[in-house]
């Protein structure tokens, strides 16, 4: 697996999906989230979120022993630090409304399916990311 193209995978499939004003980037094996320099309701001064970044070369291989596991596991790793980014950022739950929707994956005919589910529903899904 090429971990860098993994990542940037990861990295358009996530812009596609983050709100107006955050964008996320792949860099040196990792994924980077940040916000727009205004607009955050709740922020004090500045109006920054600041940046944030998910690990995914470091990180793949402790999720499990086959490459698959690892796959999944480092993504919805991403998912989740990304949703937490960006809850933090708005003060309120993203991308649900009342709470954290969990973030989940899968592999499916050799392309990697991730979504946000609350109670077995989806809520907010990306595009599958191809793997062969």
């Amino acid at each position: 697996m090429d971990l860098d193209h993994l990542t940037v995978l990861l990295a358009e499939r996530l812009s596609a999906i983050v709100p107006s004003g955050f964008r996320v980037a792949a860099a040196d094996g990792m994924l980077w989230y940040s916000g727009g320099e205004t607009g955050f309701p709740g922020q004090p001064g500045d109006h920054r979120a600041g940046r944030a970044g998910t690990y995914v070369r470091d990180n793949f291989g402790i999720y499990g022993e086959s490459e698959d596991e690892n796959i999944v596991g480092i993504a919805v790793q991403a998912l989740d630090e990304l949703q937490d980014y960006i809850s933090e950022a708005i003060h309120t739950p993203w991308p649900g409304t009342s709470s954290q929707p969990r973030p989940h994956g899968r592999i499916i005919d050799s392309h990697l399916n991730l979504w946000y589910s609350d109670n077995d529903t989806a809520v907010l899904a990306c595009d599958p990311i191809p793997l062969t």
